[in-house]
């Protein structure tokens, strides 16, 4: 036999070995059953599917994940809105000098026997006179006192000596300590609904300007300082504030260093 010969025959023989052992598919069978790797005998359809399922899911939790935090973002920036805006340092608030002087009035506001420092005895005072006009519970007056104790101690830094006196620098240091700390600012306005409460003498929920100079009044405050506050601060102009915007503009007057916003008269015409 010829070279040619045995050459032609091995390659016979050997196609037919592998049809013997890998049976031929047709085209058509292939478009009818799932791809197999003729190899291995895996389902290559099957695993390319899952292959596509998992860079689907994968690319859909990136995006969850990409809102979430865009969100958490937004949330965070808008939360700290009030204290970057106007402030003296980038990221500290009570830096600028019209929130100083925001602050020695409340100061000088809360010096109710004018002797230069406030102590225990000026809150008590404070309490003592809007308890009289008689519009709050027993209740209400005992969560006022509460909440009054908690402003000295936390906010004023009295840490619970009814005897210490504080000037206006040491309430100054202590108030920039409350505007940078994130549970003191939040706790700020704390006692502003029992002052409203304690006004409104028809329990309406809101307080006119009548009502307003009774909140004056208890302060020290002259009945010209409320008429010009409350005209100030009543921006809607229809000569009543609810609960809602009486504890707005109070928070404001502590938080916001904005020149412009009314709530800067809230306690009264600002200190020289």
């Amino acid at each position: 036999m010829s070279l040619s010969r045995c050459v032609v025959s091995a390659l016979r023989t050997r196609q037919v070995l592998h049809r013997a052992i890998f049976p031929v598919t047709t085209l058509a069978d292939v478009s009818k059953r799932d791809e197999v790797d003729w190899r291995s005998g895996v389902n290559l359809t099957t695993i390319q599917g899952d292959v596509v399922g998992v860079r689907q899911y994968s690319k859909r939790a990136h995006v969850r994940r990409h809102k979430a935090k865009s969100s958490s973002s937004s949330s965070s920036d808008s939360s700290d809105s009030d204290r970057k805006s106007g402030s003296g340092k980038k990221g500290k608030s009570g830096q600028t000098p019209f929130w100083r002087k925001k602050m020695r009035t409340h100061h000088q506001m809360l010096d109710i026997n004018k002797d230069g420092v406030v102590s225990w005895d000026d809150f008590e005072t404070l309490i003592s006179k809007f308890k009289e006009l008689g519009h709050l519970s027993p209740k209400e007056v005992a969560n006022f006192t509460d909440v009054l104790r908690h402003v000295w101690e936390e906010e004023w830094g009295a840490s619970g000596d009814p005897y210490i006196f504080i000037g206006p620098e040491q309430f100054l240091a202590q108030m920039e300590h409350v505007v940078n700390t994130k549970d003191l600012r939040k706790r700020v306005a704390k006692p502003l609904p029992y002052f409203f409460m304690a006004v409104d003498r028809d329990g309406s929920g809101e307080i006119s300007i009548e009502e307003f100079k009774m909140f004056y009044a208890c302060l020290g405050l002259s009945e010209e300082a409320a008429a010009e506050s409350f005209a100030a601060i009543d921006k809607n102009s229809d000569g009543r504030l609810s609960m809602k915007e009486f504890v707005k503009l109070g928070r404001e007057f502590f938080l916001s260093e904005d020149e412009t916003r009314p709530s800067k008269l809230f306690w009264g015409p600002l200190a020289d």
